[in-house]
């Protein structure tokens, strides 16, 4: 309840993970929902503090570059919780049990936003990001390292 604009990205197995919008905006964070037998039911959602968010669109994706047999996954949101600023990719190579790694992609600046956004799996060891800025007037792609 209280969740929209989700993106679901697969893990190991029949597993897939679901990246959503808390509309709500309490607290200021995303809900994950884990599903084990490929999105027929969803086992297990909760609020992952971790990822905070302002109440905005995140994207995520399943990376080609693998640990330990399991897919890496990044997520990206605006992680900041109370504007859409600070674009960020986290990075979990455990399936979203912890979050490794913080990449910063644009600091944005208060009330230029960076805020919608889209991910793109580029090859060896890198993420497309497409997503919206300066206030919503200008649309850029960035690709970084992971």
């Amino acid at each position: 309840p209280g969740g929209n604009e989700c993106m679901a990205a697969p893990l190991s197995g029949e597993k897939l993970m679901l990246n959503i919008r808390n509309q709500q905006g309490h607290p200021r964070a995303r809900i994950i929902a884990i599903s084990g037998d490929g999105g027929i039911h969803w086992d297990t959602t909760y609020i992952d503090t971790r990822l905070p968010d302002p109440v905005c669109q995140g994207s995520i994706l399943s990376l080609t570059g693998r640990r330990r047999g399991r897919p890496a996954v990044a997520v990206c949101n605006p992680s900041d919780t109370a504007e859409r600023d600070n674009l960020t990719i986290h990075l979990s190579f455990d399936e979203g049990r912890s979050w490794a790694r913080a990449i910063r992609v644009d600091p944005g600046r208060q009330k230029e936003y960076t805020a919608y956004n889209d991910l793109v799996d580029l090859g060896a060891h890198r993420i497309g990001v497409l997503y919206e800025k300066d206030n919503y007037i200008t649309i850029s792609f960035v690709a970084v390292k992971w």
